[in-house]
């Protein structure tokens, strides 16, 4: 495995290097395609209305995206919430904003996009908005601040004066907390964004995906290398094997085990942020051949079946079929498995047995796919082969519910364990259906789902995993 490890503490460095490179990054996409979700809401909710109308709400999401996305990048734990997009939120709140850090209210916004000045600071000058910061478009602030000011050099005594006192003190183009701010938006790119609502979402996610795989690159700039060395060396490693074991089951432990030190080499940290953002288009990133996920996987089956029916006809030896397998099968499981995984808070070795793990399973059910497809071709010939198939396909399909059980049993309390396992068995289980190809398209969807997600939802959830002496930290996929 010297082609996808580095040497001792080497591996703990690389790992350390591309996590905290990506991380945050990670989370800003994460924000920005909620966020997404959130603007698609929107613009349903607000179709009806004028665009000036539709902008100020929309202005209300910018300010908290671009403040949550700063906060992210700063470390800072504090989040913009809209108040008619929380749960259990209000349309008719006071407040259109609140700064929230770690569930304690820090801050509360007024958000008012208006074109003319006296209508906007009237508005803003109302005693239910007190001690609120007061948000206007950036380049209204200047205007209305000065009348505002104007204002104030009229007798303390008359009307309203404290609420206007009150506006100015607190008026502001941007949110603040702390060191953190959100970027201020001016009228007129108000109005533009307001008129398609859901395509300046789009492009918000490009431009942030953008930045994170460009971080991505730049600190593992070695991964193009690092998966392709784990390829070769799956291929190799499953060649070996194949004298020892079954042929499938040789495929599909030499494909875990690589994909192991992939994760152990830091690859999967860099790999598995780009691979995020290309899951959400479909496609895989380069590095593992590109092209659109469903016909990536169905084309790893496909190559297994080739394979498969090569066997059978003395063409090729169990060896090389299983190298052939490992080989294709090993760069889509880790499409999805990397990005199911990475960018999470748990220690390199675990990171390491659970990539095997998902890997594993994911090779191993493209695998019995393949070989299905290759003993029905080989079926009712006469081939003697057929019947070395037949073997093959039941130890994969065994093979592979077994390395399904022991990586369930990684993390009990994970969410690997509630979620992304159970997806991947449902896959498996279409392998036994009336539409075994099912489970393709469940492979190449759960790359588009869960990709990017972490293990563990918060550093607390892996303290209560490390604390549970039941717990084992290790799977080696070759039994």
């Amino acid at each position: 495995m010297s082609g996808t490890s580095l040497p001792g503490a080497a591996d703990q460095a690389a790992w350390t290097v591309a996590d905290a490179a990506t991380r945050r990054l990670a989370e800003a996409t994460v924000e920005t395609l909620r966020t997404r979700e959130t603007v698609e809401r929107l613009a349903r909710r607000y179709v009806n209305i004028g665009n000036a109308q539709r902008a100020g709400h929309l202005f209300e999401v910018r300010h908290a995206l671009s403040f949550n996305q700063n906060a992210i990048r700063a470390g800072a734990s504090v989040r913009a919430v809209v108040t008619e997009w929380a749960e259990g939120g209000s349309q008719t709140a006071a407040a259109d904003l609140w700064l929230v850090d770690r569930g304690r209210l820090v801050g509360q916004a007024q958000a008012k996009l208006m074109d003319g000045v006296p209508g906007t600071a009237h508005g803003l000058a109302r005693p239910h908005y007190e001690g609120m910061t007061r948000l206007v478009a950036g380049d209204r602030v200047a205007a209305v601040d000065s009348l505002l000011e104007r204002r104030l050099t009229l007798s303390p005594e008359g009307v309203r004066f404290a609420d206007y006192a009150d506006a100015h003190a607190h008026l502001s183009d941007r949110l603040t907390h702390g060191n953190v701010t959100s970027d201020p938006v001016d009228l007129a790119d108000a109005h533009r964004s307001a008129l398609d609502p859901a395509r300046w979402a789009r492009g918000e996610a490009v431009r942030t995906a953008g930045r994170e795989a460009a971080a991505a690159a730049g600190s593992a700039a070695a991964v193009g290398g690092l998966v392709t060395g784990a390829v070769s060396a799956a291929g190799q490693l499953a060649r070996v094997r194949a004298g020892e074991t079954s042929a499938a089951a040789a495929a599909l432990t030499a494909a875990a085990s690589a994909a192991q030190g992939a994760a152990r080499s830091g690859s999967v940290a860099g790999l598995g942020s780009v691979i995020r953002t290309a899951a959400r288009a479909g496609r895989l990133p380069a590095v593992l051949g590109g092209g659109d996920l469903a016909f990536a996987t169905a084309g790893a089956a496909y190559a297994v079946a080739e394979a498969g029916v090569a066997l059978a006809r003395g063409r090729i030896d169990a060896g090389e079929f299983a190298s052939r397998s490992a080989q294709a099968t090993l760069q889509t499981g880790l499409g999805w498995a990397c990005g199911a995984v990475a960018q999470t808070v748990i220690p390199v070795p675990v990171v390491g047995a659970l990539v095997g793990g998902l890997v594993g399973q994911a090779a191993g059910t493209l695998i019995t796919q393949g070989l299905q497809a290759a003993v029905v071709a080989v079926r009712g010939t006469g081939d003697p082969g057929a019947e070395l198939l037949e073997r093959e396909l039941l130890t994969a399909s065994l093979a592979t519910g077994l390395l399904g059980t022991a990586t369930s049993a990684l993390g009990p309390r994970t969410y690997a364990s509630a979620v992304v396992l159970p997806a991947l068995e449902t896959a498996r289980n279409h392998l036994t259906g009336p539409d075994p190809a099912t489970a393709l398209s469940a492979l190449s969807t759960l790359t588009a789902t869960e990709s990017g997600r972490p293990v563990f939802l918060t550093p607390e959830e892996f303290d209560v995993w490390m604390s549970d002496e039941a717990a084992p930290l290790t799977l080696d996929p070759n039994w």
